[in-house]
């Protein structure tokens, strides 16, 4: 049961928060194509606002379907519940049950789908179950959940957890500080993008670290290109480009003498 539990929440962690959207090859060495690189940062502007908040505007066809799912779909949708008693009040009182791990998980997981709970009241329960719950399941579902709520003022809490003994955990902290960006996590991504002993979590922290443009970010970045998990390496690569607008592949040596012709903060 655990492992099945385990296993779908993996899922789900990559289904919800996980990957950002990847730029593809440019013909050549230097700038990205203009429209692959302006999709690129409109879209992290827009994985940075959240789910509750839309950056810029609508083209025509998407602001027909939000017309359709706020007039048809979602009050369908609130209407299934109430006949399905699957009511924010029974995800809150599974949220609240430290009796068992995989109820209280669920319940903070689905607590999230619901609109409220994605800030106020709610955000100081899942950085209360992150704090103390002993089961590292839930705290890591407690990390997605201010992750989802797109929490701020919690950089502690999850540079906390970026040193927690269990991945999954630290998977949760590094991609809740790559959606909440503050400077004071740079350091610590980097050094969990080196060394972490998971590399899932090095993906994690290479991706968080594009919205970091400073000189060392950047100067990390290009030293992981040659990692000898290709994985990481493409990772990095696709946080070069989007803090850079330029692609040098995983060419080390190219970027380095990219790198001497602008200056970079920090």
């Amino acid at each position: 049961m655990r492992l099945t539990c385990l296993v779908t929440f993996a899922a789900l962690s990559l289904l919800v928060g996980g990957c950002g959207s990847s730029i593809n090859d440019t013909a050549n060495y230097g700038p990205v194509g203009h429209h692959l690189y302006k999709t690129a940062l409109a879209d992290n502007s827009q994985r940075l606002a959240g789910e509750d908040h839309h950056v810029g505007s609508l083209d025509p066809l998407a602001a027909i379907g939000e017309g359709l799912n706020q007039a048809i779909f979602h009050p369908i949708g609130q209407l299934f519940t109430l006949i399905s008693h699957d009511t924010p009040g029974i995800a809150v009182r599974k949220a609240l049950d430290p009796t068992n791990p995989d109820v209280q998980r669920a319940g903070i997981l689905h607590l999230c789908d619901f609109d409220h709970f994605r800030q106020g009241n709610a955000i100081v329960l899942y950085k209360h179950e992150a704090e103390t719950a002993k089961d590292y399941t839930v705290r890591a579902a407690a990390l997605r959940a201010l992750d989802r709520c797109r929490a701020k003022g919690c950089t502690s809490l999850f540079l906390t957890n970026l040193r927690d003994d269990q991945v999954l955990v630290r998977l949760e902290a590094a991609d809740a500080l790559g959606n909440i960006p503050d400077p004071q996590a740079i350091r610590p991504l980097i050094d969990h993008a080196n060394s972490d002993i998971s590399p899932d979590v090095r993906i994690a922290c290479a991706e968080a670290l594009r919205n970091y443009a400073t000189s060392d970010v950047v100067v990390a970045l290009v030293d992981l290109l040659d990692n000898r998990d290709f994985s990481v390496a493409w990772q990095a690569r696709q946080s070069l480009e989007l803090l850079t607008g330029q692609d040098y592949r995983y060419d080390p040596r190219a970027w380095r003498a990219y790198l001497t012709t602008v200056k970079l903060p920090g």
